[in-house]
């Protein structure tokens, strides 16, 4: 399941934000930001290094510049990091100007665009992924992949395994082609859809061909249409962003998947793994949402924000087996939460953990299988049981990190348990807490 901090597909949300009523303001450009005798560069107001070429001198507030011209303007400065001179929106609801930047050179050709604010745009470019060219050493590896595109009659486009998947393989990791923030909704609709529009034309044409190729399900503009459809929820530098991977994009719904992602802010990448072994010719999937869930509730959101009803072996199944299930769904939520219970009076126990383990197994539930093993490694070490206690961190560890990505909080502990139990926070805390005999902690049916 993911958490609130991380990575999820946004799904139309995105398309319902309110619009801004206002009249349009007259583009600006990033140089205008800063006094006429400088010019906005690494996310300050420095002396215009070019003297009478400064763009601040040739650029006038109210033109709008060809991409010829803005390219030209951004190579006129030495070391200048974008490809285009950025072109700005401000209004009263959104006084910190909404640019879209450009880099055609990121990741190695393929490009990305951004719609945000300077001085979140200046600080990403901090990130390992554009100061680092070496750390993308392993994304974008795009030319032998393990699956193939395959149309499906009821679904539309997917991913089929061409090869075997283990648990734990990569299948794809892609940086995006863009990133943009929700602030560009405090401008009116053609100011936004102007700098998308402005992003897409600035890609290279190879990447901008992926762009195309993006399904559009909500059929308005068809750049936001392709944003609205794709987009992923992110986190970067812990301000809210959406993101839109056409690898991933591909990938269809299925509440109990067969492949689990997570966003790695470093490299600015989205990684797909393999969550248990996925046979030639099977479909890799993931899941859009909080599959925790019971159907009518998972069945509704998926309705509500993709527009389709989802015809998973889940959802699909028989009514007596769907109750079946949701009855599990429900047992997972109430023993998760008296295994979090630390106080005195906690009833929680290592049988109440293997019963949680069983749940999720019995679900399908692989891709989530860490916070289980999690929750076991933690009650055998409150109750002193060192050898199960590293077990669980082991198993956890494997899961959460294909789930959760490198830099998890729960991945902390459990490296830290795994490595000496004994040290933990948990580490005999329910030594002495009395276990009922014949006590019942719920049952699978």
């Amino acid at each position: 399941m993911k958490t609130a901090a991380s990575v999820g597909l946004l799904g139309s949300a995105f398309a319902f934000a309110e619009k801004v009523q206002q009249i349009p303001q007259k583009p600006i450009l990033l140089s205008d930001s800063c006094p006429s005798n400088s010019i906005l560069y690494n996310g300050e107001c420095q002396p215009a290094i070019l003297g009478a070429q400064s763009t601040t001198e040739n650029i006038q507030l109210n033109t709008t510049i060809t991409l010829e011209e803005a390219r030209a303007s951004a190579q006129a400065h030495e070391n200048f990091p974008w490809t285009f001179l950025p072109e700005c929106y401000s209004n009263e609801n959104q006084p910190d100007p909404v640019c879209v930047f450009s880099d055609q050179n990121f990741a190695g050709g393929r490009g990305i665009f951004l719609i945000t604010t300077t001085p979140l745009a200046y600080q990403m470019l901090k990130k390992p992924a554009f100061s680092q060219p070496e750390a993308l050493s392993r994304i974008n590896q795009h030319a032998n992949p393990p699956f193939e595109e395959h149309d499906f009659p009821s679904k539309g486009r997917g991913l089929i395994a061409n090869k075997t998947l283990n648990r734990g393989d990569q299948i794809f990791a892609s940086t995006p082609l863009l990133i943009t923030n929700p602030a560009s909704y405090n401008l009116v609709e053609s100011e936004r859809l102007r700098l998308g529009h402005r992003g897409v034309d600035t890609l290279p044409p190879a990447t901008k061909d992926l762009f195309w190729k993006l399904l559009d399900h909500f059929k308005g503009d068809p750049v936001e249409d392709r944003i609205n459809t794709n987009a992923f929820d992110i986190s970067v530098d812990n301000v809210q962003q959406y993101a839109v991977m056409p690898e991933i994009a591909m990938m269809n719904h299925d509440c109990r998947p067969n492949a689990a992602y997570f966003w790695d802010e470093d490299t600015l990448s989205h990684y797909v793994h393999a969550t248990q072994t996925i046979y030639p010719g099977e479909e890799i999937t993931i899941t859009y949402i909080n599959n925790e869930r019971k159907r009518a509730d998972r069945m509704k959101h998926l309705k509500t924000n993709w527009g389709f009803d989802c015809t998973c072996s889940s959802c699909a199944a028989h009514p007596v087996f769907a109750a079946e299930s949701d009855a599990r769904i429900q047992a997972i939520e109430d023993i998760s939460e008296a295994l979090n219970d630390w106080t005195d009076s906690s009833k929680a126990t290592p049988e109440m953990a293997e019963l949680l383990l069983s749940l999720y197994q019995q679900e399908r539930l692989e891709a989530s299988m860490g916070v289980a093993y999690k929750h076991a490694s933690e009650v055998y070490s409150s109750f002193g049981d060192r050898y199960n206690a590293i077990k669980y961190a082991q198993l956890a560890l494997e899961l959460l990190h294909l789930d959760r990505g490198f830099f998890d909080v729960d991945i902390k502990f459990m490296l830290a348990m795994a490595k000496d139990p004994e040290q933990s926070w948990s580490w005999k805390k329910r030594v002495g807490h009395k276990r009922l005999e014949g006590e019942s902690c719920g049952h699978a049916h």
